[in-house]
């Protein structure tokens, strides 16, 4: 009896849990402040606004900090009260971009997968995109 009454308390408050990680603003739109409001009180922090656009009833802004970080605020749309801020590490773009510069071209020749293997060419005799596969068994 012990543990159903410690695990019925255990699967309300994780069910609860969400409701109080809400991100959503519930301002009705009669009462929402400008878009030009928004962009003074962005000035006003020293953020350099790159995208604004409205998310889950919220002024959604992405842009760059006083200090030149990247991030992503949601602000309530009656009071400009920040509700979630997140700062976006520029190494996750800066791998994305080193990744894209790496990756192999389209028309390049795959490698097997099995190191010290010679490289499959480009255009294989026996598979050629389009066409139906040819192969003779010895």
């Amino acid at each position: 009896m012990k543990h159903t009454a410690s695990l019925l308390a255990l699967s309300l408050a994780l069910a609860a849990a969400p409701a109080l990680a809400d991100d959503d603003c519930e301002a009705p739109v009669q009462k929402w402040q400008s878009r030009d409001a928004v962009m003074q009180h962005a000035a006003a922090q020293g953020w350099q606004i790159q995208r604004l656009k409205i998310d889950d009833g919220c002024y959604e802004i992405r842009g760059r900090d006083a200090q030149g970080r990247s991030f992503k605020a949601k602000l309530d749309p009656q009071t400009l009260r920040v509700v979630k801020m997140k700062l976006r590490s520029d190494d996750h773009h800066e791998r994305e971009r080193r990744r894209e510069r790496n990756a192999a071209p389209a028309n390049a020749p795959v490698q097997d997968a099995v190191p010290g293997a010679a490289p499959t060419p480009a255009h294989s005799p026996v598979l050629t995109p389009g066409t139906t596969p040819r192969g003779q068994i010895e």
